[in-house]
């Protein structure tokens, strides 16, 4: 409209009221008062009665501006509105996106409830199988592409979903390692809702500005997963490595991206070698011009796989006996039941708790027998409710800090059986490395330690361990384990 206001083409301007001009009073004035009349254009607000031509009067100037602030204002009401509504039913786990993730669709009872949409949930399987399996991700979107898997994009429009965005240039759209990744680390597929990464700070900012990840809006469990937890979480320890593609090869090697030197702590390469037995292979620190980092830590990869065979058979085994674990904890007494630390700081408030509660009750008798006025009363009353009502939220908050420490190392013991699987193969496959070992740190003369995937989750259960139990040294051996090659 102005490019043909500037051309002479349009000479006036007519609306249903200035509303349906426009609601940001600054712009609306700048425009109806400034631009109009330096441009020789008639504007008229017919259900406003509002015409440039003729309302010069005082009176019109004077109540222009506040019919526009009226309209700025019932706009930023209505948004305010909205965007409350919407964070309202982030916080009850509701899904409120327009745009409904690749592997899900729309409740046809719910909109606002996601379900698994089976066709595409099965590529979704399979590229987070392959991914574990060591494929890269263009590796994996070139297959899909070769079984002619339509896009993310292609596949809603098939479904009668529409759907605009950039991707749209494209007249034959195809599987890329972008689009691989993005759903690689989407945590949707862990049946977890992540909600209101970017808004809007008010309804004049048209540009999403991105909040922290303490602001967004997390609902666990708000649908069906796709994939496992703990697929999901070795997928992006995998991701974050570094897993080199060697050129003719359709994965990484096994043991790509877990080997760390024990000197400087960055990624060891795998080198080759020819001597008179022929070609071996070894790891070692590197470059990345190929110099030697940190001489000495090298270790040959027959070597290195034979030792990590006998140490996770021993892993496997610890891992066996956690049943032990579980029936000593069931027959302590809850307070025992945590580390020394959570335990005694559960006892002291546990006293503060009886002796508020005494007071209280002792608060009642002084005011029965006279000793306290009804004012007093329900101040002190009021005050030491309000200690009690802290002090169960804070006992609340230690006694879930340990119930989480206890489902995570019940996690780590589902693994078991299938651990039990990886190791009946002849030899160590990528799928089975990552599922059982975070990092392996070599050092000189053979000597390796590795660091278990779950080891983090070790260490914080013996932290609820009593120090006199026998099986805290028993658990310390599912953390880390050194051994000589």
């Amino acid at each position: 409209m102005m490019e043909d206001i500037s051309n002479g083409r349009i000479n006036c301007i007519i609306v249903k009221d200035l509303s349906r001009f426009g609601r940001n009073y600054i712009e609306v004035g700048r425009y109806i008062e400034r631009i109009f009349p330096a441009l020789g254009i008639r504007f008229i607000a017919i259900n406003d009665g509002y015409d440039s031509l003729h309302n010069n009067s005082s009176a019109d100037q004077l109540l222009l501006p506040f019919k526009n602030l009226i309209n700025d204002a019932y706009s930023r009401d209505i948004s305010i509105k909205v965007r409350s509504h919407l964070d309202i039913k982030r916080k009850k786990g509701e899904f409120v996106s327009p745009a409904v993730p690749y592997g899900y669709k729309r409740a046809e009872t719910d909109k606002h409830l996601l379900i698994v949409d089976d066709p595409a949930a099965r590529i979704v399987k399979l590229i987070f199988s392959k991914k574990l399996d060591g494929f890269s991700n263009q590796q994996i979107a070139e297959s899909l592409n070769k079984m002619n898997v339509s896009t993310p994009l292609v596949y809603k429009q098939e479904q009668g979903l529409w759907t605009k965005n950039a991707f749209q240039i494209y007249c034959n759209p195809k599987w890329y390692g972008t689009t691989v990744r993005r759903i690689l680390e989407n945590e949707v597929y862990t049946g977890t809702l992540l909600q209101g990464k970017t808004h809007r700070p008010n309804y004049k900012i048209r540009i999403p500005v991105d909040r922290s990840k303490d602001e967004w809006f997390r609902t666990e469990n708000s649908h069906e997963a796709i994939v496992s937890r703990n697929d999901f979480n070795l997928v992006q320890n995998i991701l974050d490595s570094d897993t080199y593609h060697h050129a003719g090869r359709n994965t990484v090697y096994p043991l790509s991206g877990l080997i760390y030197c024990g000197n400087c702590q960055q990624t060891c390469r795998r080198r080759q070698s020819s001597g008179k037995k022929g070609t071996y292979h070894y790891y070692g620190c590197y470059l990345k011009n190929h110099r030697a980092c940190c001489k000495g830590y090298t270790i040959s990869e027959a070597t290195l796989i034979q030792s990590l065979k006998d140490v996770l058979h021993q892993y496997v085994d610890d891992l066996s006996n956690l049943q032990q674990v579980f029936d000593f904890l069931e027959n302590l007494p809850a307070r025992q039941n945590g580390s020394e630390e959570l335990s005694q700081e559960l006892m002291h408030m546990e006293e503060k708790l009886k002796k508020y509660r005494r007071l209280i009750v002792s608060l009642y008798e002084d005011y029965h027998d006279g000793l306290l006025d009804k004012d007093e009363y329900l101040d002190l009353k009021a005050a030491y409710g309000e200690q009690i009502e802290e002090l169960t939220n804070a006992m609340e908050t230690i006694t879930e800090r340990r119930n989480e420490l206890i489902s995570s190392f019940v996690e780590a013991s589902t693994q078991v059986e299938q651990f039990r699987d990886y190791l009946e193969s002849p030899s160590l496959d990528r799928r089975m490395l990552v599922s059982m070992v975070r990092k392996v740190y070599i050092y000189p003369k053979n000597r390796i330690h590795v660091v278990f995937r779950f080891s983090d989750e070790f260490e914080r259960f013996l932290s609820i361990l009593p120090n006199n139990s026998p099986l805290a040294d028993y658990s310390k051996n599912l953390v880390g384990k050194e051994v000589v090659g």
